[in-house]
């Protein structure tokens, strides 16, 4: 059977130059001794090579539009290997289309610089001043959505709230002066009035669910199990039970982060966020959430009841797990040599849930000849449990 790997995987083409300086100031999340001593990145900003001259040297894998992951930098959380991601290390793409600003490429920020052995040029990268969704400038973050990515991380035991994977937030630095005087002259229409940030982050690869990535699970199955050194349908397998349980898990956040509160009780709802882009996978099949600022605290009680607030938040994502546990089980079925009908593919899933959330104390499995059932528990007294169809066998 093959074993998975320890440490986290990427794929890339290409590397980008960046440099560290000293941030102004510096807030760490509250159980950040949690996540091992990362003395390369700590108190430090990354700024785009070839605008500035002294500071410590990084090489970054570019990471959806405004991170970069640093595969060099590792941490050990649980035996999982993780990487420091940086979010807020400048755009690469403009935010109005094809037809950016004349600032935007102009020498103020730096050209981008060659890394070591790079055949090309990494898109240059853009931070400005324009206000994106009225809490972070463009191409950096904001002072509100990283504090709650730290509020969300403080929540969790090494990279798991009850089972709900997360890549935490370890710092959210803030950018000095120089490079923001260079930025904040620079905007299209609506000025970003507050401070400038980056998140330093967690992530165990930078293969992503959908979207949001070079290389996802769901586009390039095949690419992806190889990268991840999956070779054997045992392979396979394991991987497969940890993706549904990881899923299962990101599709029941609610009831595994609730509390009381007044009215009713309150848990955490994904908002202007998906799992298809937000989705981080690592290489045991694992899922990581990763846009932890789209996190947010809505009420069970009076207005919206446990049961609306549970089975909304699962049937919003429930294709977007389907689709790549799908896209798991054809490939299960090509190592295997078969070609089942989908009938005899929802069949074989049905054990595959049953196995994957056995240990999960927030829901169980429930088969009858009609089909599958999934039981969220409420884990809090005077709320029912919810019963949740996932597979229909008739």
């Amino acid at each position: 059977m093959d074993l998975p790997r320890i440490g986290p995987v990427f794929h890339y083409r290409s590397r980008e130059s960046f440099v560290g300086v000293a941030a102004v100031d510096v807030v760490s999340s509250s159980n950040r001794a949690a996540y091992g001593e990362i003395p390369e990145t700590t108190g430090l900003v990354l700024l785009p090579d070839g605008g500035v001259e002294e500071g410590k040297r990084f090489l970054g894998v570019p990471d959806d539009n405004r991170s970069a992951i640093l595969p060099d930098v590792v941490t050990l959380v649980a035996g999982r290997g993780y990487a420091v991601s940086v979010k807020g290390v400048g755009a690469r793409t403009p935010l109005y289309g094809s037809t950016p600003l004349d600032f935007v490429f102009d020498s103020d920020f730096g050209a981008p610089a060659r890394a070591p052995g790079q055949t090309k040029l990494a898109t240059a990268r853009m931070m400005t001043a324009e206000s994106w969704f009225g809490e972070s400038p463009y191409g950096a973050q904001g002072v509100v959505p990283g504090s709650h990515a730290i509020s969300v991380t403080q929540l969790a035991e090494g990279c798991s709230i009850n089972g709900f994977h997360i890549c935490p937030v370890l710092a959210l630095s803030e950018i000095p002066a120089d490079p923001i005087r260079r930025a904040s002259s620079k905007f299209w229409y609506r000025r970003h009035r507050g401070k400038f940030f980056q998140e330093q982050r967690l992530v165990p690869s930078n293969i992503r669910l959908y979207h949001q990535s070079e290389t996802t699970l769901g586009q390039h199955p095949n690419q992806v199990l190889r990268i991840f050194g999956i070779e054997s349908r045992e392979g396979l397998d394991a991987f497969v039970d940890r993706f549904i349980a990881s899923g299962v898990a990101a599709l029941t956040v609610f009831v595994r982060t609730m509390r009381r509160c007044p009215g009713g009780v309150e848990g955490l709802n994904y908002e202007n966020v998906w799992l298809d882009k937000d989705c981080i996978v690592a290489p045991d099949g694992t899922l990581h959430f990763a846009d932890l600022e789209g996190l947010d605290w809505v009420v069970a009680g009076r207005e919206r009841s446990l049961e609306e607030r549970v089975r909304e938040q699962f049937d919003r994502n429930f294709y977007e797990f389907m689709y790549g546990l799908d896209v798991l089980a054809r490939e299960s079925e090509r190592f295997a040599g078969r070609s089942p009908t989908q009938a005899e593919r929802r069949a074989a899933l049905v054990p595959r849930f049953e196995l994957a959330v056995e240990g999960d104390s927030f829901v169980r499995a429930e088969v009858s000849s009609a089909g599958l059932d999934l039981i969220v528990k409420s884990q809090m007294g005077g709320f029912s449990d919810v019963t949740i169809p996932v597979m229909d066998l008739e």
